[in-house]
């Protein structure tokens, strides 16, 4: 026996497998796990509770699969009460059945199960019932019949029902082999026959009525069936009676199998002696078997058979998800093909889903199906025109009991690099109490999960999510306290930001690649975390890793001439590339001719811009400090001339006369002078 450590239970003798137990090491395991089944063919599990598991922030689900499965099928009770009833098993099949424990922070998984066998059901009708005369006496009919696909049991018996037309009572024979005689007809009367299976469950459906009339010496033949043709979604085949006998009409009878557990029938009925039919709404590449019988004046005729295939390609199931929504609301959603019509068919059990289920239609890919409260059902989808298709496998749903309803309209208000505000609404409309919710933050990332308890009594619930990573991954899930059903959403965090400055500086045989450091504007970043380059070539259509550093600069050798390239830089991406940062991209093709690319015009303008506005930044300095020598000399010439012309101003002449010195003294009327002076204000013109 293996040893479960921490599970409350005492394995080892010196109790060893129960110390230094701690809330990681604990586990919920179930013990006693018993079943019982009922005649309805429901299966009811008991369990013990195990030690320590709280009672009211626990649930338990049941796990079950036929044997020789390897997926588990899960139904949720959505309670934590130690006992739960399986209404969705199929009759007869040997089920592997276990019970985990799923709490607020895990789910205890188990290998404990148990093997039990659900109980027989109604089994599906007999077919092929054909009657007949028997030569050696009057009043005799001889009946045989195929024993059903699918009996969901052992057959016991088979009940043989008989009556005389224009009698409304029903006189019957038993046998457990699949062949009778009735004795003691009446002659020249016709009668007639149905046939029924036996299992421990009951009896099952009956077969199609037959008639034959005792008339000795008339033989009916079978009707001939011939295949006129077939395509892939049809079949074209006709009927005739090679007789004197008066015929009526026949019926025809189409079988096909999808589903080991039923065999699916369409039923023809058709006038006249002579017929071509035409059967469409058929699927691709699936046999079909086609029986026929004429329904004449003596009675019904033996049944003839034949067997066809379609053409083309059969369709593919479509995948069917179903999950309960509320106390009465399923959503279903599947894939498949698209412009046809889907059929949604459910039950609370196998016998109704295959014999009487609920079923509604529609085009789209999903639908919300309203239902009967506190129930299980199970839930099929198929292609129903332009052919019938292949069922989905079955989904189960076991539906919200009010005290379990999940929060709705949970959706995300704003998100940041290190936060998120997520915003509910309660499951009931003004609760009249404060109501405690759990909010399960699962770091997709890293796979680690953390909870957050929130209490409050308001309809509507707005709540931070802190100490998040920039770029990462996130499950969130809000339930009430008490494990109720779950709302999630997923949630992608900010990535920080892409590096600024990013520049090329050309060397001799390399480039060197440099930007600002990111823990200049993020705070989140630390600089141990390094960048990582990669370069794109155009030419190649091929991106590299170049490396990595954890300084702001980087090295790269060996550009080929004549290849574009773009560099991105970003924060070293974390966990195999799921957490990244935002890049920073640079063109550069100075390598080749093409000196007209947007990144080398971008880096050049850089370069250039760096030295150009210094150089005229000094020039217009220079210009300006020209501009005011100039005008200050100027100024002191005018000065100084202004000075002279008026020293040499004459008021009785009114004009300033100039004269070289060796003319001093004469006055010679030609002597040069400047006029145009008043006689009280002196002007020079310069």
């Amino acid at each position: 026996m293996v040893a479960e450590r921490c599970d409350g239970y005492l394995d080892c003798s010196d109790g060893s497998d129960e110390r230094n137990c701690t809330d990681d090491t604990i586990v919920y395991k179930v013990q006693n796990l018993q079943w019982t089944a009922d005649f309805s063919g429901a299966v009811t599990l008991t369990w013990a509770r195990p030690k320590r598991m709280s009672s009211t922030s626990c649930v338990y689900n049941v796990y079950y699969r036929t044997v020789g499965e390897s997926i588990w099928k899960v139904l949720e009770t959505h309670s934590n009460k130690t006992n739960s009833v399986l209404k969705v098993l199929k009759p007869d099949c040997t089920y592997q059945v276990k019970v985990q424990v799923q709490c607020l922070s895990r789910v205890y998984n188990t290998n404990d199960f148990i093997t039990l066998r659900a109980p027989e059901g109604l089994p599906d009708a007999p077919f092929n019932l054909q009657l007949s005369l028997k030569k050696e006496a009057e009043g005799v009919v001889t009946g045989c019949w195929s024993p059903p696909v699918n009996a969901h049991g052992l057959i016991r018996e088979f009940i043989v029902e008989y009556s005389r037309s224009g009698s409304k009572e029903w006189s019957s024979l038993r046998t457990t082999k699949n062949y009778t005689e009735i004795k003691n007809l009446q002659v020249n009367a016709l009668y007639t026959v149905r046939v029924a299976a036996v299992t421990s469950r009951g009896v099952g459906n009956w077969s199609d009525s037959k008639s034959i009339t005792t008339i000795k010496g008339k033989v009916i033949p079978p009707p001939v069936i011939r295949v006129e043709g077939y395509t892939e979604d049809s079949i074209s085949f006709s009927l005739k009676m090679n007789t004197n006998i008066k015929v009526s009409g026949y019926v025809v009878n189409i079988y096909w199998t999808f589903d080991t557990h039923r065999q699916e029938k369409r039923t023809l009925t058709i006038e006249g002696e002579k017929s071509i039919q035409k059967v469409a709404n058929l699927t691709a590449q699936t046999p079909y078997e086609i029986s026929a019988w004429a329904k004449t004046e003596l009675g019904d005729s033996p049944l003839s058979f034949v067997h066809v295939m379609t053409g083309g390609t059969r369709p593919a199931a479509p995948s069917l998800k179903a999950r309960a929504i509320n106390q009465t609301a399923v959503e279903c959603n599947w894939t498949g093909p698209r412009n046809v019509v889907y059929g949604i068919f459910y039950a609370t059990s196998f016998l109704e889903l295959y014999r009487s289920p609920h079923n509604t239609t529609t085009t789209s890919h999903n639908i919300t199906v309203i239902v009967q409260r506190d129930e299980q059902y199970l839930f099929l989808v198929r292609v129903m025109s332009p052919y019938q298709g292949p069922p989905s496998d079955y989904v189960v749903v076991k539906m919200i009991p009010d005290n379990r309803l999940p929060p709705r309209h949970l959706h995300s208000v704003l998100t940041g690099k290190t936060f998120a505000v997520i915003k509910w609404e309660s499951p009931y409309d003004s609760p009249d109490q404060d109501m405690l919710y759990a909010v399960a933050v699962k770091d997709l990332v890293r796979k680690t999960d953390k909870i957050y308890k929130v209490k409050t009594r308001n309809s509507t619930v707005e709540y931070t999510i802190k100490k998040l990573e920039p770029g990462g991954k996130y499950h969130v899930i809000v339930q009430l306290g008490n494990m109720s059903k779950e709302s999630s959403m997923k949630i992608n965090t900010v990535p920080l930001s892409a590096p600024d400055a990013l520049k090329i500086i050309t060397e001799n045989d390399h480039i060197l690649l440099f930007w600002k450091s990111l823990a200049l504007k993020e705070s989140n970043f630390n600089e141990s975390r390094g960048y990582e380059i990669h370069m794109f070539d155009s030419l190649m259509n091929s991106t590299a890793y170049l490396g990595n550093t954890t300084e702001n600069f980087f090295k790269v050798s060996n550009l080929k001439i004549g290849h574009n390239y773009s560099f991105t830089v970003r924060a070293r991406c974390l966990y195999s590339g799921q957490m990244c940062g935002e890049p920073a991209t640079l063109l550069y093709d100075e390598l080749g001719t093409g000196e007209d690319s947007s990144a080398s015009k971008t880096d050049k303008s850089t370069d250039v811009a760096a030295i150009v506005v210094p150089i005229l930044f000094v020039l217009l300095v220079t210009l300006g400090i020209g501009f005011i020598v100039l005008y200050t000399r100027h100024r002191r010439l005018q000065s100084s001339f202004t000075a002279f012309a008026n020293s040499h101003y004459s008021s009785r002449l009114g004009s300033a006369i100039f004269s070289s010195g060796d003319d001093l003294g004469d006055e010679d009327d030609e002597a040069p002078m400047i006029t145009g002076f008043s006689d009280d204000v002196p002007m020079v013109i310069a």
